[in-house]
Order: C-alpha cells, then structure tokens, then sequence
C-alpha cells in the first residue's frame, strides 16, 4: 500500500468515528473526507458543553443490568428519531451555518493529499485588493508542505487545520464531548469508546503539545469502556440464568 493510499484509510478510520467537540469527520469518497471544524463547541447551539465527572463517583448508585435496559429505551427511541447523514454536497456546504468546511482529498493524480476551503473564504484567507479570490487552490498548510519529508498523518493535518481555525486555538484539538457518549446506548457506546481509544492512542503516540490533555481523555474514556463491557457481561449471564432448563 502506498503511502497515500494508507493515509486516505487512516482518514477513513477517522471519517468513522463520532464524539469530538470541534470537529467531525465525514467520509464523501475512497478519496475525499469533510472536515467541519464547529464554530462553537457544539454544532448544535441548544447542547451545553459536558462536565467533568470523578472517576471516584463514576460507579455510585449505578446498577447495571437497569442501566443496559434503559439503553434499549434509548435505543427504540431513537428509531423514530434517526439522524438523518449530512449532506456532503457543495451546496450543503456552502450554506452549513454550524461548521467551517474543508475538504481533504488525496488524488492519486497529486501524490500527496490536499486540502480545500469550501466555505469561509472570505473570513479565512487573506486576498490583496483587486486579485480575485481563487477558491479552488489548495490551502499552504505545513503538515502537506511536509509530506515528502516526514512521516505525515491525518491527525497531524487536522490539528494545523483545525488550531488555524479556530480564535483562540483549542488547549486539545481532539477534546472528547462526553454528553455525545452519554446519549447513545450502552453497546454503542462500548464499540464507540473502543473505537475512539485506539484513535486517541494514535495522537497520543504523535507526542503533540497537547498529549497529557490526550492521556486524561484517555483514562476516562478506558473507564467508561470496560464499565460498559462489564455491563453488558452482567446482562448476559443474568440472562442465561434466567432462562428455563431445557
């Protein structure tokens, strides 16, 4: 696999995952992923930013078997509430009034990945008097300057993309909405955590400025995980029990 091919995966990867509170990642081709960086912490100005919670109270007052039967709640509920998928359309970029859109492609023609402003042009890049703004160059961004040079990752365009963005720069790039993992359904949430675990260990390994932000995230998203994985474990052996001698 060339190494472009294994970047656009990597970038699949990322395109897969949910629960970031800057950013997400939505997959518009084997080639091309939507970035939309949020103007407020939230794309959804009605949800709160989450709060911190001790691991020391995390198991207080919890039983688990009830708590796998509300989630099938949520989860019934929710069929009459699906998430309908973004539209990755120009035009539904264009007007996305909750993000800052940005197109990263990795064209096999280019031999090396790029990326694309697709709304903001005019707040985002600055333009001499009287020279037509050129809306389909590539960003100058120094993660692709370095693509020939080092060992580039989709995570290290994404924290320049995103840092440059976003007034002020975010203390963690890749900060975790909780309230986003608290409204999904116990098995959701326990392939979701594991999911976004192996990502973080990903960025954590890149030794960014913000990796001990990173490692926090880390340890209470490893909570929340094997919480959720013995919740599920209880349930299936109290269901075993429960069910009639053959």
């Amino acid at each position: 696999m060339s190494r472009l091919s294994q970047f656009m995966a990597d970038c699949m990867s990322v395109g897969a995952l949910r629960g970031f509170r800057h950013f997400s990642v939505h997959i518009r081709s084997r080639e091309e992923i939507v970035l939309r960086v949020y103007r407020d912490k939230s794309p959804d100005p009605t949800i709160p930013g989450s709060v911190p919670i001790s691991s020391s109270t995390i198991y207080e007052h919890v039983d688990r078997i009830q708590a796998l039967d509300e989630s099938k709640q949520t989860m019934l509920r929710a069929k009459n509430n699906m998430d309908v998928p973004f539209d990755l359309s120009d035009k539904s970029l264009e007007d996305d009034r909750w993000a800052i859109n940005f197109l990263v492609a990795g064209y096999p023609r280019y031999k090396c990945p790029y990326v694309w402003l697709r709304t903001d042009h005019h707040l985002l890049i600055s333009v001499p008097e009287n020279q037509p703004l050129e809306k389909d160059v590539p960003l100058r961004l120094e993660s692709v300057d370095c693509w020939r040079q080092f060992d580039i990752r989709p995570w290290d365009v994404l924290v320049e993309v995103i840092c440059t963005t976003l007034n002020p720069p975010p203390e963690n790039p890749f900060s975790i909405d909780y309230e986003y993992f608290d409204k999904i359904t116990v098995e959701e949430r326990a392939v979701a955590t594991g999911a976004m675990l192996e990502f973080l260990r990903r960025v954590y390994l890149r030794h960014y400025f913000f990796s001990d932000v990173v490692l926090d995230d880390i340890k209470r998203l490893q909570h929340m995980h094997f919480r959720d994985i013995n919740t599920l474990r209880d349930h299936q052996l109290s269901a075993m029990f429960r069910e009639p001698n053959q």
